[in-house]
């Protein structure tokens, strides 16, 4: 009985583990899926627009903690890894990663979202 009990618990928190959600995730790390401020589902391998930045160059995208040109504006791009990054005083934040352009480009997926620069999400399931 011992053993069901913890392999119930193990599992469950093995399961949780893999989805992150807006203003309730309480740890960094690497995550399969993110619900959204707005409830939508973002997953790995699920594509995004980029949109146009606020000025020169991107507030919300950055690479290598620089922010991202222009040059990334209307590209369509896969998600590759989902990342929980922050403290317990500071909070948590979500951010989508992407490759193809030498180091990953980290978004700010909810104040990218927010300010338009980042514009559609393409689900991998309705492709």
């Amino acid at each position: 009985m011992k053993n069901l009990l913890f392999t119930l618990i193990l599992t469950a928190s093995f399961c949780n583990a893999q989805t992150a959600i807006y203003n309730k995730t309480k740890s960094t790390g690497n995550f399969k899926e993110y619900q959204s401020k707005n409830g939508s589902i973002l997953k790995v391998g699920d594509s995004i627009t980029i949109g146009y930045p606020l000025g020169k160059e991107f507030t919300f995208l950055t690479q290598g903690n620089q922010p991202v040109a222009a040059f990334l504006s209307n590209k369509k791009v896969a998600i590759s890894n989902l990342k929980s990054v922050g403290s317990n005083t500071r909070g948590y934040k979500m951010y989508a990663l992407f490759k193809g352009y030498g180091l990953p480009v980290y978004i700010d997926y909810e104040s990218a979202l927010e300010t338009g620069e980042i514009k559609e999400l393409f689900s991998s399931e309705k492709q």
